[in-house]
């Protein structure tokens, strides 16, 4: 029986696994982080990918957790409504389609695959492909020999930096960063999102059912100022004086920042490589292709990358040769999905003040063109 370890307990590392298991591999989860992390941003699983949630029997569960936004409003620099539309319409989610919190996606998936071992706390200090086998030494210093090595963790991945020379890939940036956290309910949201978006900044709040929390998320243009610091209360700063007095509720959100927990600020980028395998080692999800949260298509990338590399994996017996194989079937839809994502970050945050009709008209466009992203592959079957 092959023995494949993969690194990163997010979504794809999860989903690799539960296939992996299923084709009747002996897959194994290590995680740096202590616990499986809760929490996070809102995230959708569109198109094929919605299909591979119901082969894996997760489909329901994701529905009977799902965020649910019963409208979406745009609002000016005085929080004066200038438009609302259906929530479903407001997040690009059409037929079933559906939109759940990464945490509790994790949690779902991690539910999916109880005989799949898991090391938590836990990092690897090196990894050397011999040809025959990966020797892994992790951080306690105990070594272990994997028959392959899949990289499931993200888009700074440290099994890519470890295993693939800097000009192997690049990293494409968006020009756009990213802040969410959460901040006490005091706008008495009930599954609404608002948001305002002005000079290349935007400002969203939502609050899910019958709750105390809102989960607020920042976006800005990086012509306004960029911060490499990976310290908190540095961003935190950073984000303070960029979103002072911009409008709304942006004081007070700032203010409210301090306290919060789940803090999380990222730059917006894209992993560009020519190829995701060397040797006994490959690359599933963000680490290997991230499409950018501006494409929204990063959840269902993984669900089907992971898919259809286990799906390869078991045509050759869990042969490495199955990595061109995974490769050459999923590059269309990964360019694809990239395509989209650098498109949106050409016409999102607007320069001026967003009104009513420019956000509509937006809105529609995305809306036209995630649904031909979301399905521009057709799934082979491995069964």
């Amino acid at each position: 029986m092959k023995k494949i370890l993969v690194v990163g307990s997010g979504i794809a590392g999860p989903a690799l696994c539960y296939w992996l298991k299923k084709y009747g591999f002996s897959p194994s989860l290590v995680e740096k982080h202590k616990s499986i992390r809760s929490g996070g941003y809102a995230i959708d699983i569109r198109g094929v990918a919605v299909d591979l949630a119901r082969k894996m029997g997760i489909y329901d569960k994701v529905v009977a957790n799902r965020k649910i936004t019963k409208q979406g409003l745009h609002v000016d620099s005085e929080g004066k409504t200038i438009l609302e539309v259906d929530g479903e319409e407001f997040g690009f989610r059409q037929d079933d389609d559906v939109e759940i919190i990464r945490g509790d996606l994790v949690h779902i998936l991690m539910e999916a695959i109880p005989d799949v071992p898991c090391r938590l706390d836990m990092s690897i200090d090196s990894i050397i492909d011999d040809g025959d086998e990966v020797l892994v030494t992790f951080k306690d210093g105990t070594k272990e020999s994997y028959d392959l090595l899949v990289g499931a963790d993200g888009m700074h991945s440290s099994v890519r930096r470890a295993v693939f020379p800097k000009d192997s890939y690049k990293i494409r940036d968006l020009n756009h960063y990213i802040s969410v956290f959460n901040v006490p309910n005091y706008l008495n949201l009930d599954q609404n999102e608002l948001i305002y978006e002005s000079e290349e900044r935007s400002l969203s709040v939502y609050s899910p059912k019958d709750s105390n929390q809102s989960l607020v998320g920042l976006m800005f243009s990086s012509k306004l100022g960029t911060c490499d610091s990976r310290d908190p209360a540095e961003q935190k700063a950073f984000l303070k004086k960029l979103f002072w007095d911009i409008g709304w509720e942006s004081n007070k959100l700032l203010q409210l920042m301090d306290a919060s927990d789940g803090f999380y600020f990222d730059s917006i980028a894209q992993v560009i490589a020519p190829s995701w395998s060397k040797g006994r080692i490959t690359l599933v999800g963000d680490a290997g292709y991230c499409a950018s949260p501006l494409s929204g298509q990063g959840t269902s990338l993984a669900l089907v990358g992971a898919y259809i590399l286990a799906g390869e994996l078991k045509q050759t017996q869990g042969d490495y040769s199955a990595f061109k194989h995974y490769e050459d079937e999923l590059r269309p839809f990964v360019d694809a999905n990239q395509s989209f994502g650098l498109w949106v970050s050409e016409i999102y945050l607007s320069e001026e003040e967003l009104s009513g009709e420019a956000a509509a008209e937006r809105s529609r466009m995305i809306l036209e063109r995630i649904k031909e992203v979301a399905n521009a592959i057709v799934l082979k079957s491995y069964d």
